[in-house]
């Protein structure tokens, strides 16, 4: 894209009036061109009118170029500056270039390297231009408006954020798991002054212990083993931007004490490097675990919990939002009956059942439950006991998370089980085979229905012993079962829409 489509403003700040001059009629054809000279007035003009680019002199009176290249980047101002330096000059321009700048030319400059430079400036900018469309496309789905949560606890969250939503301060937001936190964390980013920067999260809790800090941070060419070349962490990534830290509980000490000096200081070296990265970076916290009886336990720092709890949200579990399950029923049944091009809808009894249902897994249980829903159903009008089986087997699989976890507990006299009540076991089996029969036995179709892996469910085909012998007919019926389930690849974009919580 050549400069002559270029409609940019550009801000040329030198003292030396032949130079403003010359830049001035070399630049007029292609750009929408300012002059000052003195450092001390850029920033304002920056500021009043909005310029897209700044050729900018080090040695200005006012104030020094690098003094208006630090102060750019403290106030957050979006322009791409381009440095003009004198050749004793060169390890200060070099600085500049840590500090942000695009990039710098020696006096005297070649007018033609300035072209080459300026060229690519305007390719970066469109490409910017654009991506910030997209992201805007994007952001607006996570608009308060559109965020699904009529119950009056979330508007009160609503509330509390829209007041502190363009500052730097941290969020705190404490709730159980599958409540919708990195929505709410999604919302603050993008209705905030920095939702045209970058939006970067990291699940504390899925990263190995030993990894985070290069997550976090990057890390330098031979740091450890393993590391064979430069890793920019998310907090680089995100700078200007958003990093949500989900599950903060799970950091280490010392990585706590290190994410502490980052917030006070903005600033931090990459593993295994010796130069401070700057940033500037809001930072949005989750956790499903009381911090503050961590910090009682020690294993959680306080000085780090009272900098990340500055504007503590509490998302409240779906129970307790009963006015909000009706909507949340219509966004998932919207959502999937387009995805799997089905028009499958719930009778009154099922609708209501649902909307009355206590939800332990809070909304990503629902939204698995409607998803599941849709796949299974061979009729138009999903019933009661379609709806009361799966919710069945939903708690089934929670259990027999429960009793992985706590380990199987003593059986006791007169139990269930000797009267003739199916083991928890029994029913998970019966439930895989009616789905595996449903989908004629097709393995991806009957793993994704079931919301688990191929790997998950080939180790409940082996655990149960149950063995799939496909026949000619069952491999022709394989191709109904798909367009009987509504499947279909996912190659469309993102649109913006309402989100869930």
């Amino acid at each position: 894209m050549g400069l002559m489509e270029s409609n940019f403003r550009i801000l040329v700040a030198d003292d030396e009036k032949g130079i403003r001059d010359l830049l001035s009629d070399l630049l007029k054809d292609y750009f929408d061109v300012d002059t000052v000279d003195r450092g001390d007035t850029v920033l304002d003009r920056l500021k009043k009118v909005g310029h897209e680019i700044l050729i900018l002199d080090l040695r200005l009176p006012g104030m020094s170029g690098l003094d208006v290249l630090k102060r750019i980047f403290e106030d957050k101002i979006k322009v791409a500056v381009v440095v003009i330096t004198a050749s004793n000059d060169v390890e200060t321009a070099i600085t500049s270039m840590k500090l942000g700048a695009y990039d710098y030319l020696v006096k005297p400059f070649d007018t033609d390297k300035l072209m080459v430079v300026l060229k690519n400036i305007v390719e970066k900018l469109e490409l910017e231009s654009e991506l910030s469309r997209l992201r805007e496309q994007l952001g607006e789905g996570f608009r308060f408006r559109n965020i699904i949560g009529k119950s009056p606890g979330m508007q009160k969250i609503f509330s509390t954020l829209e007041k502190v939503i363009d500052t730097d301060s941290t969020v705190l937001i404490i709730g159980e798991s599958g409540t919708g936190k990195e929505i709410i964390a999604k919302a603050v980013h993008y209705n905030s002054n920095r939702k045209q920067y970058p939006f970067r999260s990291i699940d504390c809790s899925t990263i190995p212990r030993d990894l985070i800090g290069s997550e976090l941070f990057g890390h330098e060419k031979g740091a450890f083993t393993g590391a064979i070349s430069r890793k920019i962490g998310k907090f680089e990534i995100a700078s200007r931007g958003t990093l949500f830290l989900d599950e903060i509980g799970n950091l280490s000490i010392d990585l706590q004490a290190k994410l502490l000096r980052v917030l006070q200081e903005k600033e931090f070296e990459r593993i295994g490097g010796n130069e401070l990265i700057k940033v500037n970076t809001r930072i949005v916290t989750a956790s499903n675990r009381d911090l503050r009886e961590m910090v009682r336990e020690n294993s959680f720092r306080e000085d780090l919990y009272y900098r990340l709890n500055v504007v503590p949200v509490y998302l409240p579990p779906l129970k307790d939002r009963h006015e909000d399950i009706p909507l949340f029923i219509d966004h998932f049944l919207d959502k999937y009956n387009g995805e799997f091009g089905r028009e499958v809808n719930l009778d009154l009894k099922a609708r209501l059942y649902l909307s009355n249902y206590s939800w332990p897994g809070n909304v990503r249980q629902l939204e698995n439950v409607i998803k599941r829903l849709i796949l299974l159903s061979t009729q138009r009008v999903v019933s009661l006991e379609d709806v009361t089986s799966v919710l069945e087997f939903e708690e089934i699989g929670m259990a027999a998370r429960r009793a992985e976890t706590a380990g199987p507990p003593p059986a006791p006299s007169g139990s269930l089980i000797s009267e003739g009540v199916k083991t928890i076991e029994e029913m998970e089996r019966e439930h895989l085979e009616k789905t595996l029969k449903h989908f004629n036995y097709n393995i991806s179709i009957t793993a994704r229905a079931l919301d688990i892996s191929r790997k998950t469910m080939h180790n409940k085909l082996k655990k149960y012993n149950i063995v799939i012998r496909r026949t000619a007919a069952m491999e022709e019926n394989a191709g109904a079962a798909v367009e009987g389930a509504g499947h279909q690849p996912d190659h469309r974009p993102q649109q913006a829409g309402r989100h869930s919580t």
